[in-house]
């Protein structure tokens, strides 16, 4: 399987939020979906989305966002992945992750700045932090009880010297 990870358009944003809508509950409404894509892509370069495409298809994407200012020493958040059900479970989040990562550290040497920190948060019951822990070296900081739709685990991965 050929997957290409690119800096999303304008023109990809119906997509994100059709996936957004199929994987987040407090995004099933397609209407809401679509406006908070839309403001997050619109909020760039502090939110920087990337897709991940197999053949033309969009197949998931990942939302990154800058917290905290244009700092020397920059913390970021992986807010979003998601990836299409259909291709769940073969390595394209992984593959997303890793990608999309290098392009955000990319960005913050152009800017002359290091990468401090990412912070991930997410469902105490999601498999996902297996994933986290492996492409970021995230480890759980705390947990926070019934947020969202339930207990949710703060993950960071810290960076000395930007690495």
């Amino acid at each position: 399987m050929k997957l290409k990870i690119l800096k999303a358009q304008k023109k990809d944003l119906r997509q994100i939020a059709k996936i957004a809508s199929e994987n987040f509950s407090g995004l099933k409404v397609p209407k809401d979906a679509t406006k908070w894509v839309s403001c997050n892509f619109n909020a760039f370069p502090r939110m920087q989305y990337f897709v991940v495409k197999i053949g033309a298809d969009i197949a998931g994407y990942a939302l990154w966002v800058e917290k905290g200012g244009f700092r020397k020493e920059s913390v970021w958040e992986l807010e979003q992945i998601a990836v299409k059900k259909y291709f769940q479970g073969q390595g394209v989040g992984t593959k997303l992750i890793e990608k999309s990562f290098l392009e955000i550290k990319n960005y913050l040497k152009k800017r002359r700045s290091s990468l401090k920190a990412i912070e991930v948060t997410t469902g105490t019951d999601n498999k996902a932090q297996n994933l986290y822990k492996k492409t970021l070296g995230a480890k759980t900081e705390c947990i926070i009880k019934d947020l969202f739709r339930g207990d949710e685990v703060v993950m960071i991965a810290r960076f000395k010297n930007g690495k």
